[in-house]
C-alpha cells in the first residue's frame, strides 16, 4: 500500500471515529496527521528501528537464522506490535498451516494494530514446519511467529 493510500485512510478512520490527531508507525516509517479548523495536516518521517530479537534467540545470531542444529530453517518474525490472526476473517481457515509450501509473496498471518489488519507475507520459499503464535496472542515487533524450511521448489 503506498504512503497516500495509507494517509487517505487514515483520513476515513479519523473521520469515522471523530479523531483530531492520529499517529502510526509501521517499520521505519511514522505517519501523524492532525486536523484543524482549516484542513488536515501531515508530516511523514523515517524513524530508527531497533534490532530486537526473539528471546530464544542469542545476541550472537543474525535475524532471520537459527542456532546450530537449525542451520537450515529460516524464521519469519514481526514485523510490528498487534494481535496475531492466523486467518483472514473470523471462521476462515488459516492463511497457513504446518507442511504448506509458501513463496514470497504468501499471506501467513494477519497483525491487527490499531484496528487496522495488516497482512504478513513469508518473504522466503519454503515449508512451514512450526507455528509459534497462537491465534489471538499479542506479538511485539521482531518476534517469531513461524520456522520455514527453505526450498528452491515454487509454489
Amino acid at each position: 500500500m503506498s504512503i497516500i493510500d495509507k494517509v487517505k485512510q487514515l483520513i476515513s478512520i479519523m473521520n469515522e471515529n471523530e479523531l483530531s490527531e492520529i499517529e502510526i508507525q509501521e517499520d521505519a516509517t511514522k505517519i501523524r496527521i492532525k486536523k484543524n479548523d482549516i484542513g488536515y495536516t501531515h508530516t511523514i518521517s523515517p524513524v530508527a528501528v531497533p534490532s530486537i530479537l526473539h528471546p530464544k534467540l542469542e545476541q550472537e545470531y543474525p535475524p532471520h537464522v537459527l542456532p546450530k542444529g537449525t542451520e537450515n530453517l529460516v524464521e519469519i518474525i514481526s514485523p510490528m506490535v498487534g494481535t496475531f490472526y492466523r486467518a483472514s476473517a473470523p471462521g476462515a481457515d488459516p492463511c497457513v498451516n504446518v507442511g504448506d509450501f509458501v513463496n514470497e509473496e504468501t499471506v501467513v498471518c494477519i497483525i491487527e494494530a490499531m484496528k487496522i489488519m495488516n497482512e504478513v507475507k513469508a518473504e522466503t520459499v519454503g515449508e512451514i514446519v512450526e507455528i509459534y503464535v497462537s491465534d489471538g496472542e499479542a506479538v511485539e515487533y521482531g518476534q517469531s511467529l513461524f520456522r520455514v524450511k527453505p526450498s528452491a521448489k515454487a509454489t
